[in-house]
């Protein structure tokens, strides 16, 4: 059975966010609701709405009543296909919608709001945001860092298996995972874009758990990994200020295929999902 989509709905008018609740959750979404300005970020971080009705008006002292509108959208946690609907008091002039557009709403919605038609529009928004997410997990990537997932991780670990191995080359692997304890949230998310700057281009870096993430590095061998490790590890501990443990693993380099004896065929390399065992058993 397929859930409900979830609204966080975010407005200081009482009236109007019990109304609004009612007539959202008569269309069949799930609603979280507040009337706190400081508590929507927590709330869209924590509970990964699929849409944010947000009035503008929230916060009468801001002096920038978009600001907030922007700091959801450049929080990495919340995926840039959520909607972002706002609502203003009073009539939305045409300055006030490029604004909000500019801020990274979907659109602005002044009085008199329609609640049918706002609920139509947000069912057209939902539909693209959902099927976003189904491509995303049928996909390659994890959405809320950008790393490969473990489908990727899977597909790209053997292409730079084969490469590496007609090449000659060494592969290794390395298993991070952060060293006090499990995270999550905002703190796993921001774990993750330490990651995928601290990443070379050349590696395969990946996200296989809310806080453990695995790298294959090709043309690196086990005393190259250790530098990957400790290169990765100092990076992260500045950016996300997360001490980590890692494990790793490394194939050593293979003869090149011209040089190789025909009476001594070499041993075929680990695979990288033996790397990947290796590495997590060296972490444990």
């Amino acid at each position: 059975m397929a859930v409900e989509p979830l609204v966080l709905l975010a407005n200081a008018d009482k009236w109007l966010t019990e109304s609004l609740e009612s007539v959202l959750v008569q269309g069949g979404y799930r609603v979280t609701a507040t009337l706190k300005r400081q508590q929507v970020l927590d709330l869209a971080r924590r509970e990964r709405p699929d849409a944010i009705l947000l009035d503008t008006g929230l916060d009468p002292h801001a002096s920038d009543s978009f600001a907030l509108c922007r700091s959801l959208r450049a929080d990495p946690s919340i995926s840039r296909a959520t909607p972002i609907i706002l609502t203003t008091a009073g009539p939305a002039l045409r300055a006030q919608k490029i604004d909000a557009l500019r801020a990274g709403a979907w659109e602005l919605r002044g009085d008199p709001l329609d609640l049918e038609e706002l609920v139509l529009h947000l069912g057209v928004y939902m539909q693209g945001k959902l099927e976003v997410d189904r491509l995303g997990d049928e996909g390659l990537v994890d959405r809320s860092s950008g790393l490969y997932n473990e489908t990727g991780m899977a597909r790209r670990s053997t292409e730079l298996a084969a490469f590496t191995a007609r090449q000659g080359l060494p592969l290794a692997c390395a298993v991070f995972q952060a060293d006090n304890g499990a995270l999550t949230g905002n703190a796993a998310d921001r774990l993750a874009l330490a990651f995928r700057n601290a990443g070379r281009i050349s590696d395969a870096v990946c996200r296989t758990g809310p806080a453990e993430f695995a790298v294959f590095a090709p043309a690196t061998d086990e005393t190259g990994a250790e530098g990957l490790v400790q290169r990765i590890s100092d990076a992260v501990a500045r950016t996300a200020a997360v001490k980590l443990r890692a494990g790793i693993s490394a194939a050593g380099a293979q003869q090149h295929p011209a040089r190789r004896s025909l009476a001594a065929p070499p041993a075929p390399p680990p695979s990288p999902a033996e790397l990947l065992d290796r590495a997590r058993n060296a972490l444990r």
